[in-house]
């Protein structure tokens, strides 16, 4: 029984640890105070799309409303063999800032062993005549001076790649509110980690990078085979040849919303998605922090299951599992501040009890499982 509660008390400090240097990276960074523009520079979007005919043309109406000189702006739609409406959607749409760039026979066909959407993105990067890329995706939607506050905040910095926020539409559904919890765990520990310096969260619906950056680091050369993980392998590769010029832009303006997902299915899938690229990370100080929240998750339900025999085990995992309700809801609580959502804290103790079942889930599915994605099963 000692050592069992040593191992308990030891895993207890360091999640402890480890959610306060989260935290501790989460309010050290400031957030971005805009100031009239000083200049513009050319900017390319690139976003790529498969079967998103409902969504594509909301998206290219924000684009083009955005408060930022259109003889600057291009717009590249990256069309990965839709077979619906998508490509006509773009093309019946009267701006000439947009064109399609066709992920097949007419234009582009990617090689054996690429990724289609990597390689679509690298030959967009390629075409671009934008010195600052900037990716998001068919679904999302964003306020006006999103690129114009990207675009400022470069200028000020000079980062050879920017990690933009994102947020869930609002969604009262009990799905909804774990995967807007969730979510935003997730973006803050993505801003936070790095704002200390350690590069292992972003989002390629709102991400952007130089192309001479992009050019320098060869694209997704050497990880372009893996499905998924065009926005965080590409930011681990600039990290290592561009140490301390990565950024997390922390502004309510540059923030882009998407939406939850409608079913659990659909959830799962997407989550098994992201997850699937733990196991291809070059950096094993993540792959370390993510095997030991998995390890602290398994071992509550496991000294739980244990403690129906044993007595004075479940005394230790409920002590285990309090102080992860204690310590999330401190750093959950300062991120969904930001984003105006601490309501859903209300929902916090039942999520948090699902979330450790989903988390001990979650981690083997992503590695051993397939998900499907875009009509596809990977």
């Amino acid at each position: 029984m000692l050592p069992v509660a040593i191992i308990v008390v030891l895993c207890m400090i360091a999640y402890a640890a480890l959610i306060a240097f989260f935290l501790y990276g989460w309010l050290k960074l400031p957030e971005f105070q805009e100031q009239p523009a000083r200049e513009s520079i050319r900017v390319t979007i690139i976003v790529p799309v498969r079967n998103e005919e409902r969504n594509i043309t909301n998206l290219l109406r924000d684009l083009r409303d955005q408060e930022y000189p259109h003889d600057k702006l291009e717009v590249i739609v990256v069309d990965d063999h839709s077979t619906d409406g998508t490509v006509q959607a773009v093309r019946n749409f009267r701006w000439e800032n947009v064109r399609v760039l066709p992920l097949g026979t007419e234009v582009l066909s990617p090689l054996p062993g690429k990724a289609n959407k990597k390689y679509g993105i690298e030959q967009a990067v390629h075409q671009a005549s934008g010195e600052l890329i900037i990716t998001t995706d068919a679904d999302c939607r964003m306020g006006g001076k999103w690129i114009s506050t990207l675009v400022q905040y470069y200028v000020q910095h000079k980062p050879v790649m920017i990690a933009g926020l994102v947020n869930y539409f609002p969604d009262t559904s009990f799905l909804g509110k774990f995967q807007t919890l969730d979510f935003l765990s997730l973006v803050g520990i993505g801003a936070a980690c790095i704002q200390n310096g350690f590069y292992n969260l972003c989002n390629g619906a709102n991400l952007a990078y130089t192309k001479e950056a992009f050019l320098a680091v060869d694209g997704y050369r050497g990880v372009d085979h893996i499905p998924s993980g065009d926005d965080m392998m590409l930011m681990h590769k600039m990290a290592r040849q561009y140490p301390g010029r990565i950024a997390s832009l922390k502004n309510k303006h540059a923030i882009v919303y998407t939406h939850t997902e409608k079913d659990l299915a659909t959830f799962w899938h997407q989550r098994v998605r992201w997850t699937s690229k733990s196991t291809h990370y070059e950096d094993k100080r993540i792959t370390a922090i993510l095997s030991f929240v998995y390890a602290y998750n398994a071992l509550i339900l496991i000294i739980m299951a244990l403690g129906f025999a044993i007595p004075g085990l479940l005394k230790l995992s409920m002590w285990m599992f309090l102080l992860k309700i204690c310590v999330d809801t401190v750093f959950t609580y300062s991120v969904t501040r930001f984003f105006h959502r601490e309501n859903l804290l209300w929902w916090f103790l039942p999520i948090q009890a699902l979330h450790v079942i989903y988390i001990v889930l979650i981690a083997p599915a992503g590695v051993f499982g397939t998900y499907q994605w875009k009509g596809r099963t990977v």
